[in-house]
């Protein structure tokens, strides 16, 4: 995952009536972020304040990202397209590209290549007032990318600009802000845009965040029907339609897309074709079902062509949108394949109509399996697999945790990330202490993820968010000494994951830089267990060390599961990123159970995932 640019915590902007961001705890990620939300949801009150351009009147606003940036660069840190634009009446197309640039020999030339990716060549001498609307948005995006900043944080951009054009010059805007690795924060009402330019989407309503993570999740599988058409047409199924319509079973309301819905010519089918309408790719047809009642659905176009008054059957490709499946013996890895002897699937219990996602997991001394997930619980299951007891943690608004271990002594300790402190608690959730806050200072946390725990009852706990180091602690929590930083070479840290202590040794993921880095009880480094031939890890989140010495990890990026010895040598590996049998989307977490099971956090497929190998 990227590191964070902005942390809002709790934060408020007072608005006439009602408040224009009411509490927003949100982290707006490197990369390539979206803020979307209808008319009025508080987008560009958000984006005012990642500018400074406000104040809120509440809560906690971090730029930790920027800050550094501006303290130790010359380049510019953010530079603001704002709604209007905002040109210069007096300078001309080119004199607003130089008055931003940096100064230096190739600036001439930089000029004049913004100048033709945005179609601004021929313009260059005119004035802001004579330009059209599109004319003066693609100038305020191209003025942008000439500041060189290292963020960019954009209100609507380009949303005057001729859809025939607009394409292109998104393009030009990604293509330069990968080669710079420039980070964008923008706006938008168009789901087509934020599908194909961001990578994070932040969703926003009536001032407070109404989901956060990946567009691709978002898309394939959102809480709420508002949440879905964000990202463009769906269908939307409460439980009793998905049995009358699909003659399905839905635990929960379920969102399908389009290119998932299959309409099917059946002579004897129950449904008949009302009504259908071409949209270019995709297509709207009016059903009747035989009680009268009638409904419209969006699928795709390219599908057999229906007539009025066809009988058809309606069904979903529900396997690549639920997960909810028992998955069977199927391995597939580069290499060496892992050998599984079965598998098995299940999901979380449903909390107040939204089925959960795992994050992270542990098995305690009694075999039970204790499981962190993405509304704030730890569940909890018995070695017999069966739901046993399950709680809340004491906040979660700001963020769910993402570590959690069984101490010696029988307490839990979690990695509370979004609260930076870590949290103690007993065996059926009795609240025990929580030690921490927020800062880069011994005993003070950006965002702590995972733990581990020593012979002699020392306590690890591995942060991220620019400031990823792990730092070691007696059993009463008295600091002893920290080690790693930010950055790629030897013994630094790029966004730690999973972390576990064996045998003297403290093994650590080092997820963005895509290895397992090895170091003993005192911080030194002892090498990369993961720099062998073939290894090539891709994001590895999470690590478990077995009671056979064997490495399990799971990879965010390839969704699929390593399995190495201790002095990494490749094993084996099963799976594929994927949302069907034998394939992982974006697992988070894994845990070895005593008698040799491996269970996956499969969080972006929403299930667990027991292999026996």
């Amino acid at each position: 995952m990227n590191r964070a640019l902005w942390t809002l915590r709790e934060v408020t902007l007072p608005g006439r009536g009602s408040p224009r961001l009411d509490r927003v705890t949100a982290t707006i990620p490197a990369g390539r972020c979206a803020i979307a939300g209808p008319s009025g949801a508080g987008k560009t009150s958000l984006l005012n304040l990642l500018v400074e351009f406000e104040c809120p009147a509440s809560g906690e606003l971090h730029g930790p990202v920027a800050e550094e940036r501006r303290a130790h660069s010359d380049r510019l840190a953010i530079y603001w397209c704002p709604p209007d634009d905002g040109l210069w009446s007096h300078l001309s197309v080119r004199e607003h590209l130089e008055a931003v640039s940096p100064e230096l020999p190739t600036r001439a030339a930089a000029v004049a290549d913004l100048l033709q990716m945005f179609g601004l060549a021929r313009l260059a001498d005119a004035r802001p007032d004579s330009l059209s609307e599109g004319e003066r948005s693609r100038l305020s995006v191209a003025r942008a990318l000439a500041t060189g900043a290292d963020v960019l944080v954009m209100d609507e951009p380009l949303s005057h600009v001729d859809r025939s054009l607009r394409r292109e010059c998104w393009s030009a805007l990604r293509q330069v802000c990968s080669e710079r690795g420039t980070s964008l924060v923008f706006s938008s009402h168009d789901a087509e845009t934020i599908q194909r330019e961001a990578e994070h989407v932040i969703c926003l309503e009536r001032g407070r965040v109404a989901w956060s993570g990946a567009v691709a999740d978002l898309y394939a599988q959102p809480a709420t029907r508002e949440l879905a058409e964000l990202l463009g047409p769906v269908n939307w199924f409460e439980p009793d339609d998905a049995a009358a319509w699909l003659g399905a079973t839905f635990s929960v309301p379920r969102g399908i897309r389009p290119e998932a819905l299959r309409l099917i010519p059946a002579p004897d089918g129950a449904l008949i074709v009302e009504d259908v309408v071409a949209l270019g790719g995709l297509a709207e047809v009016e059903l009747r079902d035989a009680t009268g009642r009638s409904r419209m659905f969006v699928h795709s176009g390219g599908q057999t062509p229906l007539q009025r008054g066809a009988r058809v059957m309606l069904s979903a490709v529900l396997s690549s949108l639920l997960g909810l499946f028992i998955a069977g013996c199927e391995g597939s890895a580069e290499g060496k394949t892992l050998p599984v002897a079965g598998t098995r699937t299940w999901s979380l219990p449903v909390e107040q109509g939204v089925l959960p996602a795992p994050r992270a997991m542990t098995f305690n001394r009694k075999g039970e399996l204790l499981v962190l997930d993405d509304v704030g619980r730890i569940v909890v299951y018995g070695p017999d697999g069966k739901l046993d007891r399950k709680w809340w943690m004491p906040e979660y608004s700001a963020g769910r945790p993402e570590g959690i271990i069984e101490l010696q002594d029988g307490r839990l300790m979690i990695a509370d990330t979004h609260y930076h402190r870590v949290v103690f608690c007993s065996q059926t959730g009795e609240l025990l202490g929580m030690f921490g806050e927020y800062g880069r200072e011994p005993g003070q946390f950006i965002y702590p993820c995972h733990l581990t725990e020593d012979s002699q009852g020392n306590i690890y706990v591995a942060e991220y968010g620019g400031n990823d180091r792990v730092q070691k602690y007696s059993p009463d929590m008295k600091f002893i000494l920290e080690f790693g930083e930010a950055g790629t070479g030897p013994g630094q840290l790029q966004r730690t994951g999973g972390i576990v202590w064996h045998d003297g040794a403290v093994y650590v993921c080092d997820i963005i830089n895509n290895r397992i880095q090895k170091f003993d009880d005192d911080g030194q480094l002892l090498g990369v267990v993961t720099s062998g031939e073939g290894i090539d890890l891709e994001y590895p989140y999470d690590l478990a060390i077995a009671r056979d010495g064997r490495m399990d990890i799971v990879e965010y990026k390839s969704g699929r599961v390593s399995q190495l010895s201790l002095d990494g040598e490749l094993q084996g590996r099963y799976g594929k990123t994927g949302r069907s049998t034998g394939e992982f989307w974006t697992p988070w977490g894994i845990a070895s159970a005593p008698d040799g099971r491996i269970v996956v956090a499969d969080t972006g497929n929403r299930r667990l995932v027991e292999l026996t190998p």
